[in-house]
């Protein structure tokens, strides 16, 4: 009986205990729960004054009422939420221990899917007060039209993704591309100044060897004469010894008899056997072994010993492939524009010269004219010396049934430069140029213009048509003789 009630008092404390557990673990459950939607937190966020709710919850309410607590109604700026990462960990604790398919409030398993809240809940959930006038669907209804939603990502993501493997495909190509250009460009290059180096060496060795061969053309005579008067200095140097050791001797007997012996021959021999007056009675030697006429001055090169880069530099050309075409100017009729006998150059003549009177001759939009050829594939690069004229207009025109269009123009007028294409835009250049060089590619359809004084890009332009590009030419206004100069190609 002791036994047995100690037993039931046992049990009755350990069932105390117990409820006591599942009370504290309800109510611990209650304080990961949020005050607006009553829910566990779904990403908790706390405010500056500590109150904790749903990330979602406290956007709405923030929308709804502004930036004030929902509990104790203390104002907070959007950028002072921060997350409430312990509580998002006991709420993903409470998930895994109470199971993914139960309801944490009514432990029954989540059947249905609260479309207002985008939650799953149970039955009871469902009828619960707070998810009064709610949508809700079967889980399995609410899955499939959420996979379906999935599924058309999916297939929008696979689709993009593949066009962008494709783009980066294709970047790619286009990076290797620009790598395989700029290395055949610099090779390219090498090779081009390997010919330029090749012929500056060879020009080098040429012009060396002329001079070395002047010099001993020169030397060999200078050099002989050279050794006759040294020959003859040693000679006379010994004749001087001898006659100055005789000087010295003061025995008269013994210098008489050098005299009889030798001494009178020997000056016999200095004697001048010519002579005119006394300052030539003796033979000097200097008179008959002069120095060599002054050949010193007399190595040069010509005009390459002050020009030798100039005269180089144009010996060059006949190894510079390609160089500038040779662009030749029409001839036009009924124009107030006069063409050089060679069609290099062409320049505006003062029409009252020409036509009588300052009205009488045709209209500026007819002084321009053309090349005699046109363009329509490969590369070409040409100049024209502009000088100090101050308007000119050149370009290249697109040759049609009727009339040529204007396909890209560089104009200047009283030193302001435009280039004219799709549309007209003002350059501004900090140095005038004298030349200007213009490069046509064909097959890039593009067109750029150089500064030909120092080659700096002035402007480049793209073209669409697929006709005869033919260069244009307008030398400008006459100006009473003050824009009279020429544009003239440069022939090299």
């Amino acid at each position: 009986m002791y036994f047995t009630i100690r037993k039931r008092r046992s049990n009755s404390v350990l069932g105390g205990k117990d409820n006591n557990c599942i009370m504290a673990m309800s109510g611990l459950l209650q304080e990961l729960r949020c005050p607006i939607c009553l829910e566990f937190f779904n990403n908790p966020t706390t405010l500056p004054c500590e109150h904790t709710f749903c990330h979602s919850c406290i956007q709405g309410t923030l929308v709804a009422q502004g930036p004030r607590c929902p509990e104790c109604r203390a104002t907070f700026l959007q950028d002072q939420l921060r997350p409430n990462r312990i509580l998002r960990n006991m709420v993903d604790r409470v998930h895994t221990e109470l199971g993914v398919g139960t309801c944490p409030m009514h432990q029954e398993c989540l059947r249905m899917f609260c479309v207002t809240d985008q939650r799953l809940t149970c039955v009871v959930c469902r009828d619960a007060k707070e998810h009064y006038g709610h949508v809700f669907q079967p889980i399995s209804e609410a899955a499939a039209t959420s996979k379906e939603e999935l599924n058309m990502a999916l297939g929008f993501l696979l689709k993009d993704n593949s066009a962008l493997k494709k783009l980066i495909s294709l970047q790619r190509l286009e990076i290797q591309k620009t790598k395989d250009n700029c290395h055949h460009l610099l090779d390219n290059i090498g090779v081009q100044f390997k010919v330029l180096h090749q012929f500056l060496r060879q020009r080098e060795q040429q012009l060396k060897k002329e001079v070395k061969d002047q010099e001993r053309e020169l030397l060999t005579p200078l050099e002989q004469h050279l050794l006759q008067m040294e020959q003859t200095l040693k000679e006379r140097l010994k004749m001087e010894e001898i006659l100055q050791a005789k000087v010295d001797l003061n025995e008269p007997n013994h210098f008489q008899q050098w005299w009889i012996d030798e001494g009178s021959l020997v000056i016999e021999g200095l004697k001048n056997k010519e002579q005119n007056t006394m300052t030539d009675l003796y033979k000097s030697e200097v008179c008959e072994l002069q120095m060599s006429p002054d050949v010193g001055d007399s190595i040069s090169l010509g005009p390459y010993l002050s020009h030798l880069q100039f005269f180089v530099w144009k010996e060059m050309l006949k190894v510079i492939k390609p160089v500038p075409d040779r662009v030749a100017v029409a001839k036009r009729s009924n124009s107030c524009l006069v063409v050089s006998s060679d069609s290099r150059s062409v320049r505006h003549v003062d029409s009252r010269t020409r036509w009588g009177s300052a009205t009488g001759g045709p209209e500026f939009s007819m002084c321009h004219t053309w090349s005699d050829e046109g363009f329509r594939a490969g590369k070409h690069y040409w100049e024209v010396d502009v000088g100090k004229k101050s308007h000119w207009s050149l370009g290249l025109d697109a040759q049609s049934a009727s009339s040529r269009d204007a396909v890209c123009r560089l104009n200047s007028s009283f030193g302001k430069h435009r280039v004219r294409s799709a549309r007209e835009i003002l350059v501004d250049l900090q140095v005038r140029p004298t030349k200007i060089g213009t490069f046509l590619d064909c097959e890039r359809k593009r067109v750029s213009f150089y500064n030909a004084d120092d080659m700096s890009l002035i402007h480049s332009c793209s073209y669409d048509t697929d006709k005869s590009l033919f260069v244009y030419f307008n030398p400008g206004f006459y100006f009473k003789g003050e824009n009279a100069d020429p544009l003239v190609v440069i022939w090299y």
